[in-house]
């Protein structure tokens, strides 16, 4: 493990842990006393920092060795600071936490200006499942991630979209942020493209 690596992976830890149990302590309060009206969209909501924590664990804590993997897939990016990786894990990990939290926010109904954002977020994990998947083709090695991946996020986000639109959100917009999920990892990629040049 690389000096960059282990600095990652001592990151994310801290991070992991404290959303995780954060998450999980919220949803057993959200399911023991069914503090929301929406009980089962509570519950899909706080799932989504608890699946991309153990999507993270996989990727960098254990088994680890995603930018080891990553440098195999895109030795174009091998000079990328270890502070994106963890960048671009924190922002979504309490990302999704605080939205699952402002959406619930709403008595008797949901935040949709919150819940928006959220499915972004999930959307994206799921399009970032497709992305393990064709690294692990191409490369003909494990992805750390592709398990987490391909087992958690589509159904996630697919019953996430199926239950929201039945409560409520517009079919549009629920399209409109799946479409937009789309534009991130090109988007994703042109930032570490410009994190690679400075570093070199």
């Amino acid at each position: 493990m690389t000096l960059k690596e282990a600095e990652v992976k001592k990151r994310l830890s801290v991070l992991v842990i404290l959303v995780e149990a954060a998450s999980l302590a919220l949803l057993l309060i959200v399911l023991w006393r069914r503090i929301v009206p929406d009980t089962a969209g509570a519950a899909l909501l706080l799932l989504l920092p608890i699946v991309f924590g153990l999507h993270v664990t996989e990727e960098f804590i254990w088994p680890g060795g995603f930018i080891a993997w990553d440098n195999v897939l895109r030795p174009q990016f091998t000079e990328t600071a270890g502070s994106f990786y963890v960048k671009v894990n924190a922002i979504p990990a309490v990302g999704s936490f605080l939205l699952a939290l402002g959406a619930l926010s709403t008595p008797g109904g949901n935040n949709w200006s919150a819940l928006l954002p959220w499915l972004l977020i999930a959307t994206f994990m799921s399009w970032n499942a497709v992305f393990h998947l064709r690294g692990a083709i191409r490369t003909k090695l494990y992805s750390p991630g592709v398990v987490t991946g391909l087992a958690l996020f589509p159904p996630l986000t697919l019953a996430s979209y199926v239950h929201f639109v039945r409560a409520g959100l517009p079919l549009w917009l629920a399209l409109v942020s799946a479409a937009v999920a789309f534009a991130i990892q090109p988007i994703l990629d042109l930032i570490k493209r410009g994190g690679a040049k400075q570093a070199a």
